[in-house]
């Protein structure tokens, strides 16, 4: 099958696993938000920030790496386990034990959802490394069937906690299920051969997956960094307003930016030797993702505010104006993801850290005094700031690239 093909066929299938999975996390939002109120969105949002901050910033890049190599990675699989594993209980004690110091930062008891919540990490910690040869190998028909089971089944399990609690405890359950339920379809999808842990191979991957964890912790400030400036300043009323308004006017164009690069990336990868393929694959790829993206923003921009009021219900209302402005964000994002996986897949991913760290400073010097003067949309206007103002050196980069290298 030619590359085309198997990218063509990548499309399909990460599309639909793209769509199944915000179909249900939508019916999810639709449902939980009838249910709970927005201060209990906001207050989940306040376990999620640590929780994330702490999986981003331990994040070794290891899958990553496995993908970009051109060894067999078969080889480093058990190693990859035991790193994982440590990755976990670390997680897991450092949530547990700072849940109560996360509360009093916050002003809120949310002690026993942070520690709830501890347990994903530490069962993803047992997660088969092996899966991530669907994505190297372009089994993309395998990797929708591994991620749009446990993404269901979470939903399903969040919606049924949640009439059952009616608590925002509900939210951090809905986490762990699908973290369980992750990990054992892992094992029956895909076999790994136990082999000898070599702190080597271990410490060769790290060398890429360094530049990764960096990007990686970049990339989380940038997206999370908001959210905590809201919750300090507004509080979790506000955060759950700003965090529900960031779903819906990013939902088609944040997954269409994911799907894009887990297809891309792979892709990009196989052929990172032949310039001239490359060079057409990223002029295609950018042309079809634009589309994409402005198609889905416009679309959103005109349907929500009637989705708003007749099914969400008029208590979401005050969230609009934002809405409006970060479908902005929303249309621009994903243009970046095809650069990104373009540098990822060459094995260059401090490119990738360079842009976050623009994105980060721009975003951090306005979130703050902005949120203060205008609230939610103050932070929504400094997110699409910040975001247009890494175009400039993406752009310089990716011309520098093919120009060097033609």
């Amino acid at each position: 099958m030619s590359l085309t093909r198997k990218s063509l066929k990548g499309v399909f299938w990460l599309g639909a696993l793209r769509i199944g999975i915000k179909a249900f996390s939508f019916f999810k939002l639709i449902i939980v938000a009838r249910i709970l109120s927005p201060k209990d969105f906001g207050l989940f949002g306040m376990v999620v920030i640590p929780y994330g901050l702490l999986e981003v910033a331990t994040e070794p890049g290891i899958n990553q790496a496995l993908i970009q190599t051109k060894k067999n990675p078969k080889k480093y699989f058990t190693s990859v386990q035991l790193i994982f594993l440590l990755r976990g209980l670390l997680l897991f004690f450092l949530l547990f034990f700072t849940a109560p110091l996360i509360s009093y930062f916050y002003k809120n008891n949310i002690t026993q959802a942070i520690r709830i919540i501890a347990l994903a990490p530490l069962i993803r910690g047992f997660i088969n490394p092996a899966v991530v040869l669907f994505k190297k190998q372009l089994q993309f028909k395998k990797e929708f069937s591994f991620q749009l089971l446990p993404s269901v089944l979470e939903s399903l399990a969040t919606i049924i906690f949640a009439i059952k609690l009616k608590s925002m405890i509900a939210l951090p359950l809905g986490v762990v299920t699908g973290a369980l339920i992750a990990t054992f379809i892992s094992y029956l999808m895909a076999k790994i051969k136990l082999t000898a842990i070599r702190i080597k191979k271990i410490i060769e991957l790290y060398r890429y997956g360094r530049w990764v964890t960096v990007g990686g912790l970049l990339s989380y400030l940038n997206d999370q960094g908001d959210d905590f400036i809201v919750s300090k300043i507004l509080g979790p009323q506000s955060l759950g307003f700003y965090q529900t308004a960031y779903k819906i006017s990013n939902l088609p164009t944040t997954q269409g930016a994911s799907l894009i690069y887990q297809i891309v990336f792979p892709t990009f990868s196989s052929i990172q030797t032949n310039i001239k393929r490359l060079s057409r694959g990223v002029a295609k790829s950018l042309t079809f993702t634009f589309g994409f993206s402005l198609l889905f923003g416009l679309l959103i921009y005109l349907i929500a505010p009637v989705f708003t009021r007749l099914i969400l219900g008029e208590q979401w209302l005050p969230m609009i104006p934002a809405l409006n402005i970060l479908i902005i964000f929303g249309i621009t994002r994903p243009l970046i993801s095809v650069g990104m996986a373009l540098f990822d897949a060459i094995g260059q991913p401090k490119v990738a850290a360079s842009v976050n760290l623009i994105k980060f400073i721009v975003l951090f010097s306005l979130v703050w005094p902005l949120t203060q003067k205008w609230g939610i949309i103050g932070t929504s206007w400094s997110v699409v700031i910040a975001q247009l103002a890494v175009y400039p050196w993406f752009i310089y980069k990716l011309l520098k690239f093919f120009k060097v290298n033609s």
